[in-house]
């Protein structure tokens, strides 16, 4: 594991501290197990073992057959990989503690091209997984991993609570990622009333290090576009409001939620508001390189809400505050981390 990766596994460590001891001894699964969620998380609960003696198994589950994110990860004695489309396979797991699941496309160039594949994730392959773990297992603790883009028609006029009446449009060019985590939500809703110990998480715009290069989303291909000595190109005048997440707090929340949340649902975000120019501008700067506005020429800019912004009220009224990552500190972090990664992949 790379120091910087070290850096932020501490820091959960630290921050939760003996609430983790209910992951010893414990089996969890984790699907979409090759993306930066499901995979911090699972490079987090094999530091675990490594470094504090937890004794934990991992099952992971992505539709890749070389999971880069994982590395060796999958080569592991505690660690069971398994390549599967949770939306074509009925399987069943076998005695789980833990399930997250993180499967589905967060990157919006995939889900904008695939959308029955996007809402199958979201809605009948997560039901299928929840009822297998539970068939076997009936007081194991799960999470879907929903998203704040549940909000992204509403209007923009306070921060966005969980109670928020959510506003939907079947034509809407996100409309099958949109709808597939809200009927994903509902689900999840019914679920809990047959007595499932479920919840859902609605996670806004995640980063930090260990994206894949090949990630599509803003932050990452402006990054590279930094990297590989070319003028960082807007997609539009980049006055899109954004509140981005550092990944070590990301799961600090989730998993207090995975284990102590007693709501149906939470917000799970960051706190400081930034625009998308802004956060190229900084990426510009690292690499000496000049940021130029453009005009919305695609699908992916076109239909992306302009301001993103969750109240994380219902979580730190249960929880309590902890010390956030600032935006600087965590994109210094994430941008030593990409050029190391880059230099380690050419």
């Amino acid at each position: 594991m790379n120091k910087f990766l070290t850096k932020s596994m501490e820091k959960i460590f630290n921050t939760l501290g003996s609430n983790l001891d209910e992951f010893k001894d414990k089996t969890i699964l984790i699907t979409g197990a090759n993306g930066l969620i499901g995979g911090f998380l699972s490079e987090f609960f094999m530091y675990l073992n490594d470094e504090h003696n937890f004794n934990s198994k991992l099952v992971l589950t992505s539709l890749s057959d070389d999971p880069k994110r994982l590395g060796n990860l999958i080569f592991r004695k505690d660690v069971q990989y398994y390549s599967r489309d949770l939306t074509n396979d009925s399987w069943f797991f076998d005695e789980i503690d833990f399930c997250i699941y993180c499967a589905g496309y967060a990157q919006p160039n995939k889900f904008l091209s695939d959308a029955e594949k996007t809402y199958q994730l979201n809605v009948d392959a997560m039901v299928r997984t929840f009822q297998s773990v539970m068939f076997e297992r009936k007081k194991s603790k799960m999470l879907f991993i929903s998203s704040s883009e549940v909000y992204a028609l509403n209007d923009i006029t306070k921060p966005h609570c969980e109670t928020d009446e959510l506003k939907l449009d079947l034509w809407h060019k996100r409309a099958p990622y949109i709808i597939g985590k809200v009927t994903g939500e509902y689900n999840v809703g019914l679920l809990r009333e047959k007595g499932y110990n479920v919840k859902s998480a609605r996670v806004s715009l995640c980063y930090g290090p260990g994206h894949v290069m090949e990630d599509t989303r803003v932050m990452s291909e402006l990054t590279l576009k930094g990297i590989e000595n070319e003028t960082i190109n807007l997609f539009d005048d980049g006055s899109a409001f954004r509140k981005y997440q550092h990944i070590s707090d990301c799961c600090i929340m989730l998993i207090n939620i995975l284990l102590k949340g007693k709501h149906e649902v939470y917000n799970v975000g960051g706190k400081e508001e930034t625009t998308i120019y802004d956060m190229a501008k900084i990426i510009g700067n690292r690499f000496g390189k000049e940021v130029v506005k453009g005009k919305v020429n695609n699908d992916v800019a076109s239909s992306a809400p302009k301001k993103v912004s969750i109240s994380l009220d219902r979580y730190e009224d249960e929880f309590g505050d902890f010390e956030f990552t600032t935006f600087e500190d965590g994109m210094s972090d994430y941008l030593d981390w990409y050029e190391d990664a880059y230099k380690e992949s050419n």
